[in-house]
């Protein structure tokens, strides 16, 4: 039996995580939302101070009602929703304005779909907010599909590996990510995964992982390509 380095070295369907992974998020939505939140609690007599890069980026990753609901202080984790499509307004305009993936990610996408291996998206962000980084970055020229929390009713990664399996019909598949959510979801789907340390998790949360990088010329090595 192959061990898990050789695996996601040959795997022929790859399952990224974006921000973190691929999207420089904190550049343009941890801006958004802590503008947002100061409005917001000033709307509802709290002067508070804006979550830090830090403490937004422990919970990015999450799916948005629970990313939103979080970020709030309890008195208005009531308003979530509402705080939620604040932010996004904002977001939307930060990331089509001058939101940008990791250096060195654009080549490698190109470099594995011209080796003939399929490249997918999977992400726990909604269909706006990734609509415009899929708009600012060009996604339709990187990848082979994009699997998001709520298409197809999926609320897990692990199913949207699966269902990317079945459309790409590709059974030696990896997940790719910077969360312990994506390394719960590559449990669940029954494939390797490969763990980004220079994203937003921290190396105690993704442990588990079959192979851990440090920077993006790590995972282009350890994707089986011959450049970094």
């Amino acid at each position: 039996m192959p061990d898990a380095s050789t695996l996601i070295a040959a795997a022929s369907l790859i399952c990224f995580d974006n921000d973190g992974t691929l999207f420089a998020s904190h550049e343009v939505a941890n801006p958004a939302i802590q503008r947002c939140f100061v409005s917001f609690c000033r709307e509802h007599g709290l002067d508070l101070p804006p979550p830090t890069d830090e403490e937004i980026c422990r919970l990015t990753g999450k799916p948005g009602p629970e990313f939103y609901y979080e970020v709030l202080p309890e008195p208005l984790q009531g308003e979530s929703e509402r705080f939620r499509e604040l932010c996004l307004e904002e977001e939307v305009r930060e990331v089509l304005a001058r939101g940008r993936l990791f250096d060195g990610i654009e080549p490698m996408l190109v470099a594995l779909r011209a080796a003939g291996r399929r490249v997918v998206l999977v992400t726990n962000a909604g269909e706006r907010y990734l609509g415009a980084v899929h708009q600012r970055v060009g996604y339709h020229r990187l990848l082979d599909g994009v699997y998001h929390f709520g298409k197809d009713g999926h609320t897990t990664k692990g199913a949207m590996i699966r269902s990317a399996m079945r459309d790409h019909e590709r059974r030696d598949a990896i997940m790719v990510g910077d969360r312990d959510s994506d390394l719960r979801g590559a449990r669940d789907a029954g494939v390797p995964f490969l763990g980004c340390l220079y994203g937003y998790g921290t190396r105690e949360e993704l442990a588990g992982a079959d192979l851990l990088v440090p920077h993006v010329a790590g995972m282009v090595r350890a994707l089986g390509l011959l450049t970094a």
